[in-house]
């Protein structure tokens, strides 16, 4: 008789529930969008990354598609020598085969004089490649031995559709002797979006926000740090434009309830600090400054008003702010009141906002 177990709790039901899950429901990861990519989004999501991967590219082009001679994505360096992205929109994995014949048109129609070997070659394939294939590509002399035991069963008749393709003479020593096998690498899937996370400005846009859940934010630490000076001086003052006995942070002990403000002031920054960083880490750059920007924006009419004193302007602004849904902006569903007050107090810092005159 078979025992019978109880199932564990879902994982989810010991998680928070954010409000980007709460609106998209389970995430769609990078992986799973790779997948579901076409053939042209493929080769677009391949000539993104090589573009911006490198920086010492000189321009890249897009070859693919028949007579590309074994070349897909081609990234001209400024020394003369060039690299090949060659992409493999297979549902399986790339298998020996495949990849010997690629390797086999590269190396012939190099020999015909049709373009020089290049310096780097990158198989990019939907699916990834098989075992047998990645232990071929980190072995350069395995590699170069099964593409001339295999030439005539899984390349001769293929290389071109005009003829048949010998292995001997001049080419197979060029293959023997001049072709570099260390060139042969692969990209795999998981690599291919972190490197687009990193080095290309599209990653949002071809995958999405979605898939990021913010980080708690950071708890601010006891003794004020140096970032910190500057937004509570200023707001030190605006207590003071109506309490005179406030001058200090040490002051604020007789007087409890801004001692809680200036407390909640400090939590608030350090939210807003953490959505910053999560907006460094996971947007396009300058996101979080065009948010600072729609935050000034949508208090500006509020600093120019005639206050009755610092105070009471840090509260008008500061009660406003939590009202503005900043709806247009990515980082919308991350934010919290929090994050909006304290994104208040970072363009004190910035210079762009004081409480008093």
């Amino acid at each position: 008789m078979e025992l019978e177990n109880e199932i564990p709790s879902p994982k989810s039901a010991n998680a928070p529930l954010s409000a980007v899950s709460a609106l998209a429901g389970e995430v769609i990861s990078p992986l799973k969008r790779l997948q579901h990519m076409d053939e042209g989004d493929w080769e677009e999501f391949t000539c993104e990354l090589a573009t911006y991967w490198k920086k010492k590219y000189l321009r890249v082009n897009r070859v693919g598609g028949a007579g590309d001679m074994g070349r897909d994505v081609i990234a001209y360096t400024p020394d003369g020598s060039w690299e090949n992205f060659q992409c493999k929109y297979y549902s399986s994995p790339l298998n020996l085969t495949d990849v010997l014949l690629e390797i086999g048109k590269l190396c012939y129609h190099s020999h015909q004089g049709h373009f020089s070997m290049p310096a780097k070659y990158y198989f990019v394939a939907k699916s990834g490649l098989n075992g047998v294939s990645l232990n071929a590509l980190k072995d350069s002399n395995k590699l170069k031995a099964e593409l001339i035991s295999g030439w005539d069963k899984k390349c001769k008749d293929k290389i071109t559709k005009k003829k048949s393709v010998s292995l001997e003479g001049d080419f197979l020593k060029f293959v023997e002797h001049d072709i570099d096998f260390t060139i042969f690498d692969q990209i795999p899937q998981l690599k291919l979006i972190e490197l687009h996370k990193n080095h290309t400005p599209y990653y949002i846009r071809r995958f999405g926000a979605l898939e990021f859940d913010r980080p708690a934010p950071a708890t601010p630490p006891n003794d004020i740090q140096s970032n910190e000076l500057k937004y509570i001086a200023e707001l030190l003052k605006a207590i003071e434009s109506i309490e005179s006995q406030v001058s200090s942070v040490d002051d604020l002990e007789a007087f409890p309830e801004f001692l809680t403000e200036l407390k909640s002031a400090r939590k608030n920054f350090y939210s807003a600090e953490s959505l910053e960083k999560f907006s460094r880490d996971s947007m396009p750059p300058d996101t979080y400054e065009n948010l600072l920007e729609d935050c000034y924006e949508a208090i500006s009419s509020l600093v120019l008003m005639v206050h009755n004193n610092g105070w009471d302007k840090y509260l008008v602004i500061s009660n406003h702010v939590t009202l503005v849904s900043f709806s247009s902006h990515p980082l919308n569903l991350y934010m919290s009141n929090r994050d909006k007050k304290g994104a208040c107090h970072q363009l004190v810092n910035k210079g762009s906002l004081k409480w008093n005159k």
